[in-house]
């Protein structure tokens, strides 16, 4: 496969560049000049490139001939067309708005026709990254272009699917005025849940698949992100979990992610246990929008975690774009954003005061937490009626601290461009980011105060729950001490930055 893949990768160079020399090549992909050549007699056997010129003055050329026949996919939301994406070797990706499309355009697709040679963004960040890409990048022995990828998933976020034209079949489907508002049916979408919320449900799942060490693609869901996932629902009669049958037409309400390999689960223990606990204090105790989480236990002492899915409701699914597709960015480049370029996008496209207010305490969250592995893939819009958007409920949310210590940052991402700091942010800049989310100074100061303080009164209790949940199944008190940790750290870092002073509050210890 990593043949395929390589050679997948020096044609898509020849796409890019009209012409390319043995030199060039080389400096492209790091590979030797022996392996270039290779992987150039392969092509050219394969009719896919040609050589042209004199051996010291050869260069090569994408040979178009032989491929040429356009695919063509149907693109859907919630069922009704919203446009065709086709691909070529010689025009790359065209995306066209269906004649009858008469809603907001779709972000970085501001023309009836658009045109690229990368799949655009919008559509890219749909596809699972890292080895969850790999995995779907060869099928059936082919090695599969980025939009014939986008034909293999059948669980995005949010509304968007993809058929290929030939097989399209128009069916009359739900109408957006007939989709249920979603701030109205909210408090059943996203359910409530306590911490620690321990499942004791029978998993009709296959092992290796819990694992995470399988390589089935049918056992995964295609839900984009870096980390394995499967799509299941909930019995809660029969106590039970299973997974999806897609075949069925069954739609996911739920995401399982298995814990890593035994490897990494040396890195990163208790992943899942992060994640609920910190989900459930922005849920419960910030009384921000987050979606019902819980954790299942293990084999290996490690656990799984179980988290609602927000933009699906019977068989309706909500639009929802992350801050990837709203920046035109590519789910690789997630970490090269800023906090501010997001905040001013959410600015652009949001107007709900309620959103602005939500988001700022969001990122005061994340600093007093260290979620150094926030990016612009986890913080999302939800439309929630009428082509408004909110900010959509949060998701991957855990702290670093658990792992890297005093080493781990606020933030994957830098506070600004010229600024590219990722923790210890002062007063004012925190009063920065509330400026260009149109709020008041007061009002700010109220939000920084009533998060800062709401950490310092109830996180203790979580720290004892975590404690008392280790002591009942027998595990070393590794999550509740960095936990205790943490919560002093953060305490002496906002006073010693002047933070608690000018909000009138103290530093706080256990």
């Amino acid at each position: 496969m990593k043949k395929r893949v390589k050679l997948e990768e020096i044609k898509r160079l020849f796409e890019a560049y009209e012409k390319l020399t043995v030199k060039e090549l080389k400096s492209y992909t790091n590979q030797a000049e022996r392996t270039i050549r290779d992987y150039l007699k392969i092509l050219i056997e394969e009719g896919l490139v040609v050589a042209v010129g004199q051996t010291n003055r050869r260069y090569y050329q994408r040979n178009y001939a032989i491929d040429e026949k356009p695919i063509v996919v149907m693109v859907l939301q919630n069922g009704v067309e919203v446009g065709t994406l086709s691909f070529t070797y010689a025009k790359g990706y065209l995306f066209s708005y269906s004649a009858n499309f008469r809603v907001e355009k779709f972000p970085s697709l501001p023309n009836e026709v658009n045109s690229s040679y990368a799949l655009f963004s919008i559509f890219e960040n749909l596809i699972p990254e890292n080895r969850r890409r790999e995995r779907l990048l060869l099928k059936d022995g082919k090695v599969l272009n980025a939009l014939e990828l986008l034909l293999e998933l059948d669980n995005t976020h949010g509304s968007f699917d993809f058929v290929p034209l030939v097989s399209f079949v128009h069916e009359p489907k739900n109408e957006p005025n007939k989709i249920p508002n979603w701030r109205r049916i909210k408090q059943t979408i996203l359910e409530q849940n306590g911490f620690v919320n321990l499942l004791e449900y029978e998993l009709d799942i296959p092992l290796e698949a819990l694992k995470g060490v399988t390589k089935s693609r049918e056992l995964y869901s295609s839900l984009s992100g870096y980390q394995h996932k499967i799509d299941v629902n909930l019995d809660h009669e029969r106590k039970k979990i299973t997974r999806v049958k897609k075949e069925n037409g069954e739609l996911a309400h739920y995401l399982l992610k298995p814990y890593a390999s035994d490897r990494r689960i040396k890195h990163t223990p208790y992943l899942a246990l992060n994640e609920h606990l910190f989900m459930s204090f922005a849920k419960n105790e910030l009384r921000l929008d987050v979606p019902f989480t819980a954790v299942l236990l293990g084999q290996n002492r490690d656990f799984y975690f179980l988290v609602k899915r927000y933009d699906r409701y019977r068989g309706y699914k909500y639009h929802q774009y992350d801050f990837a597709q709203q920046l035109n960015i590519e789910s690789e480049d997630k970490y090269d954003v800023s906090i501010l370029s997001i905040l001013e996008k959410f600015s652009q496209v949001v107007t709900d005061k309620k959103s602005y207010e939500d988001v700022y305490r969001f990122i005061i969250y994340a600093s007093l937490i260290k979620h150094g592995d926030l990016h612009a893939k986890n913080i999302g819009l939800i439309e929630v009626g009428e082509n408004r958007w909110a900010l959509a409920p949060l998701y991957d949310i855990i702290s670093t601290y658990a792992y890297e210590g005093k080493k781990s940052d606020d933030f994957g991402i830098v506070f600004d461009y010229n600024n590219p700091k990722k923790r210890k942010l002062s007063y004012q800049e925190y009063l920065q980011m509330a400026t260009i989310l149109k709020l008041g100074d007061s009002k700010a100061k109220s939000i920084l105060k009533d998060t800062i303080k709401r950490f310092q009164v109830y996180f203790p209790s979580y720290i004892e729950a975590t404690k008392v949940f280790e002591k009942e199944l027998g595990y070393r008190h590794l999550l509740s001490k960095k936990l205790h940790f943490l919560y002093n750290q953060k305490n002496r870092e906002f006073e010693k930055l002047g933070i608690l002073k000018e909000l009138g509050l103290r530093r706080l210890e256990v």
